[in-house]
C-alpha cells in the first residue's frame, strides 16, 4: 500500500457509517448513486469487524461514459493509505475485493497466521476469493496481503486466487468474465451429477476446456446451459492441451445466441424423441437455397446434409447422432429449417401408442408473410413507424401481465459532409440502408423488431430487456454498422449514428412517456457526438 493526497472534488458521502463490511446489495446501491450522479464521488466507510482500523469505498463514474472507478482506503492512527483502484461495473467482483482486502488487512494488523487474508464465509458470499500466501523479503515477517485487481502491479506477480461457489447463484458468463478480467491461471472445475466441466486459463485466456462428453469451445457452450452446478478453481494448474482458439467475449456471444435457438426449439415444442418431417417431399435445390436464404446464416452444405438425412422415422437425438453434430452446428440448423418452412415437427408414434397419431397441421405460411408484408415498406422491409407502434402496444400489454421489462432505442443513421463544422446531417441513399438492415438482422434476436421511426429515423422493440441489455446490445449494432463502410468509398461524407434508449418501467411505465425519453436520448446523443445514450445518464 502506498500513501496519496486525495483530491478535493465534489463528494456524496453516504451517511451514516455502516456498522459493518457492505453487502454485495450495498455497493450495487453505491454504483447506482455514482450512475445518477457522473463525475461525483460516492463515498462511503465502515468499521470491519474486530479492526480498530476504519475503511473507505469511493466510486466515480466519468460524464463521458466508460466504467466505474473504484478506490479502497485504509485509514488507521489519521492517516489514509490507498488499498487499491479497479475499474469495473462488475459488482460482484468488486465486492469480493472488498471482502478480501478487508480479511487480509485486519489479520495483518493482528499479525497473520496460516489463516491470513481468507474471507470468511457468509450466507451473502456467492463466491469467494482467497488470498495465498506470497513471498516476503528477507528479514520481515511474513503477512498476509490484501486480494489486489489486475492492473496492480503486485496482483501481476501474485495473481493467486481460488474460487468456489455454485453457479446457481452465480452465473457462468459472470464467473467466466471475472476470470478474464482478473487474468487468472489455473483450472475452473464445475460439477454437476456425474459431469464435469474443466476450463483452463492463462493470464484470463481460455486455453482448453473438457467434459465427459465435449471437447474445447463445445464445453464451455454445454457449461452456458447449467443452471446449477458446484465450482471450484484451482490456481497454476495447466494443460498442455489447446483446443479452443475464439476469445472468451466471442464464445459468451455465440453461446448466448445458441441459447436463443435452443429457447425458440424449446417453445417450438421439439423435444429429443420428436420426429422431423419433410414439408416438401420434392423440392430442387435452387428452391431449396431460396427458402433457407431467409434464415440465419449457417453454413449451405451443412444445411443440405441435414435436410437429406431426415427421413420422417429417426428421432431428433437419433438424427443428430447420426451426423455426429454438435450442438453449435444443429441448433442452428434446426432452427433453419423450422423457421423457412423446410421441416416441421411429427411425434414419435411408437413411444405414443395410446394417443392417436398426430401430423402437423398446415399453415399457410405464404398468408402469414403477406400480412407481415403489408405492414413493412416495400423499399426497405422495415416495419412502418404505425406498425412499430401497434406491435409496442401489443408488447406493452403481455409485459404488463408478465412484470417484464421493454427497452426501446431510437437511432438516426446520417451522412456527415467530411467538414467537420457542417451540421447538416443526410438521410442515408436506400442501397446503404438495405446493407444496415441486413447487419441489424444478423445481430439481432428474433423477437426484436426493427422499424421505421417517423420520417428519417429509426427504432428498435426490444421485449424482455432492461435497460443494461440494451445497451450492450446497442453497442453490437453499432460495431456491426462501423466495421466496414456502407456506402461507397467515393461518396465525400461519414456515417453518423446517434442511438438512444429508454426502458419500461425503469425510466417509466407509460409507453407514450418512454418514446418521449428515447427520442430526448437520441438528439442528446446526435448533440454530443456520442454514438449512445441511454436517458438514465442524462442530467
Amino acid at each position: 500500500m502506498s500513501d496519496v493526497q486525495i483530491k478535493q472534488a465534489e463528494t456524496i458521502r453516504l451517511p451514516p457509517r455502516l456498522p459493518s463490511n457492505p453487502t454485495l446489495a450495498d455497493i450495487h446501491h453505491y454504483l447506482s448513486k455514482a450512475i445518477e450522479n457522473r463525475g461525483v464521488v460516492v463515498d462511503v466507510s465502515w468499521m470491519h469487524p474486530g479492526s480498530a482500523s476504519e475503511y473507505s469505498l469511493r466510486v466515480q463514474c466519468s460524464p463521458r461514459g466508460a466504467d466505474a472507478e473504484w478506490s479502497m482506503f485504509v485509514i488507521a492512527s489519521g492517516k489514509q493509505t490507498l488499498v487499491w483502484t479497479y475499474v469495473s461495473c462488475d459488482v460482484l467482483l468488486v465486492y469480493n475485493l472488498v471482502m478480501s482486502s478487508c480479511g487480509g488487512a485486519s489479520q495483518a494488523e493482528h499479525g497473520a497466521g496460516a489463516g491470513a487474508g481468507r474471507v470468511p464465509k457468509t450466507e451473502s458470499t456467492f463466491y469467494k476469493i482467497e488470498g495465498l500466501t506470497a513471498p516476503s523479503p528477507a528479514g520481515q515477517a511474513k503477512a498476509e496481503p490484501p486480494n489486489l485487481p489486475p492492473n496492480v502491479p503486485e496482483a501481476r506477480m501474485r495473481n493467486r486466487s481460488a474460487l468456489t461457489g455454485d453457479i446457481k447463484h452465480v452465473q457462468a458468463p459472470t464467473l467466466l468474465q471475472s476470470i478474464l478480467m482478473a487474468q487468472m491461471t489455473g483450472c475452473l472445475a464445475v460439477s454437476l451429477s456425474d459431469n464435469t466441466v474443466e476450463i483452463y486459463f492463462v493470464n484470463g485466456a481460455t486455453t482448453h476446456a473438457q467434459s465427459e462428453n465435449t471437447v474445447g469451445e463445445e464445453t464451455i457452450f454445454e457449461l452456458l446451459t447449467w443452471k446449477s452446478g458446484e465450482f471450484h478453481f484451482e490456481p497454476d494448474k495447466r494443460s498442455d492441451a489447446n483446443t479452443i482458439s475464439q476469445n472468451l467475449d466471442s464464445l459468451l456471444l455465440q453461446g448466448m445466441q445458441l441459447l436463443d435457438y435452443d429457447a425458440y426449439l424449446s417453445n417450438a415444442g421439439l423435444r429429443p424423441s420428436s420426429v422431423l418431417i419433410k414439408q416438401h417431399s420434392n423440392i430442387s435445390e435452387k428452391d431449396f437455397e431460396t427458402m433457407v436464404g431467409s434464415g440465419a446464416p449457417v453454413q449451405l452444405a451443412l444445411q443440405k446434409r441435414f435436410y437429406k438425412a431426415v427421413d420422417g422415422r429417426m428421432t431428433v437425438e437419433q438424427l443428430v447422432s447420426k451426423m455426429h453434430l454438435p450442438r453449435s452446428q444443429w441448433l442452428p440448423v434446426m432452427c433453419n429449417m423450422l423457421r423457412c418452412d423446410l421441416l416441421a415437427i411429427g411425434i414419435n408414434k411408437e413411444n405414443n401408442t395410446k394417443a392417436p397419431p398426430l401430423e402437423p397441421k398446415s399453415i399457410d405460411k405464404r398468408a402469414i408473410q403477406n400480412v407481415m408484408m403489408s405492414l413493412r415498406r416495400t423499399d426497405t422491409g422495415m416495419f412502418t413507424y404505425p406498425a412499430f407502434l401497434y406491435f409496442l402496444e401489443q408488447e406493452y400489454f403481455r409485459a404488463y401481465r408478465s412484470s417484464s421489462p421493454i427497452s426501446i432505442v431510437v437511432f438516426q443513421m446520417r451522412l456527415k459532409g467530411l467538414d467537420s463544422q457542417d451540421p447538416v446531417r443526410e438521410p442515408l441513399p436506400l442501397d446503404a440502408v438495405g446493407e444496415a438492415v441486413r447487419r441489424i438482422s444478423r445481430v439481432k434476436r428474433h423477437v426484436d423488431l426493427l422499424a421505421h421511426y417517423e420520417t428519417f429515423d429509426y427504432a428498435l422493440l426490444l421485449p424482455n430487456t432492461k435497460s443494461q441489455g440494451a445497451e450492450v446490445f446497442c453497442r453490437r449494432v453499432i460495431k456491426a454498422l462501423t466495421i466496414e463502410p456502407l456506402i461507397d468509398k467515393s461518396v465525400k461524407a461519414t456515417l453518423s449514428l446517434a442511438f438512444g434508449s429508454a426502458c419500461i418501467p425503469e425510466d417509466a411505465t407509460d409507453p407514450a412517456l418512454v418514446l418521449s425519453a428515447a427520442e430526448v436520448a437520441s438528439n442528446t446523443a446526435l448533440r454530443t457526438e456520442q454514438p449512445l445514450v441511454l436517458y438514465r445518464d442524462i442530467k
